[in-house]
């Protein structure tokens, strides 16, 4: 008999076809879902029951001003209530179901009743039901639109540390507008600030790099790595080494990996990377020293030093 995982309060779990969904709902919508996930999990509710979520939490949780929660919690609600999606039942038919039932507005926040199917895909999670799950606190951090879905995606194969998407499968999954098929604007607007703040915002270190077909590039190639915990510095180290580390503010890291990316001296590390990939790349190490051997480190940091204006 299968033992059933339980998770903590502070958990968001998923069936992975919710993801399905995620990509046509704006970001108060994906909000809203992942502070309904744990609740619905941990409080055996059913359609019958009322999930609510106050404007405070809301507010708290998402790092917004509490004036403006409520407005943006009704807006997300009046949204989540018209979409519908599809899927298969037991006998293989195609049925049509609205993801909220109804939403009652009270004093302070909101009442949310869902669906016994869209509870399930927050509550049952087995071989049949493959999920995904990730730190509540973590995945609000993000407040740009694509980088809940990209982050989805990577904790979904952070186990094998690495997948790769076609364009089409991308522009699909994350619902993408037809402006996105232009790769230049794809990167700009979608792939590097998304994976920019989930590096500088998350509990993983993303990357990505061209696949390419002939001279085109077809699609993506991500790498997942779990950012290491803190600990101390060995005494023992190499006391260079510590000096030529050393902390960067996020402004300093976008700046100074953009330049880095350029440099003639580390162009080898760069592979297969275009200039906006490798950026990213550098972003990682520059953040984290750790995240890749020493010696890559070092010569990422001797370039910094001694090629950049950087002062520090």
């Amino acid at each position: 008999m299968e033992h059933k995982k339980t998770y903590p309060p502070s958990w968001v779990v998923m069936q992975n076809n919710i993801s399905e969904c995620f990509k046509s709902m704006n970001i108060d919508e994906k909000r809203l879902l992942i502070l309904a996930s744990p609740i619905a999990r941990t409080q055996a509710i059913t359609e019958k029951d009322a999930i609510f979520i106050t404007v405070d939490d809301f507010a708290k949780e998402c790092g917004i001003q509490t004036r403006s929660a409520y407005v943006q919690l009704e807006a997300a609600s009046k949204a989540l209530i018209k979409r519908y999606f599809s899927y298969r039942n037991e006998k293989g038919k195609k049925v049509l179901s609205n993801w909220v039932i109804d939403c009652t507005y009270e004093n302070g926040g909101i009442s949310i009743r869902f669906p016994d199917i869209v509870l399930l895909m927050l509550t049952q999670f087995d071989k049949l039901n493959p999920y995904t799950k990730y730190k509540k606190n973590i995945v609000l951090n993000l407040k740009k639109d694509y980088s809940f879905d990209i982050y989805h995606l990577a904790k979904k194969y952070q186990a094998m540390g690495q997948f790769i998407m076609s364009l089409e499968d991308l522009n699909q999954e994350l619902g993408l507008p037809t402006s996105y098929q232009d790769l230049s604007n794809l990167k700009k607007r979608v792939i590097v600030p998304s994976l920019t703040e989930i590096t500088t915002s998350t509990d993983i270190d993303l990357c990505y790099e061209n696949v390419k077909q002939g001279r085109s590039v077809v699609g993506f190639k991500f790498t997942v790595k779990e950012k290491p915990k803190p600990n101390v510095i060995e005494t023992g180290r190499d006391p260079n080494t510590l000096d030529m580390f050393c902390k960067m503010s996020d402004s300093q890291i976008s700046t100074y990996s953009s330049i880095l990316s350029k440099v003639h001296s580390i162009s080898d590390l760069a592979g297969n990377k275009d200039y906006q990939a490798f950026a990213v790349w550098i972003s990682n190490i520059l953040r984290d020293p750790k995240s890749v051997r020493e010696e890559t480190a070092k010569r990422i940091f001797k370039a910094l030093r001694t090629e950049t204006d950087f002062k520090g």
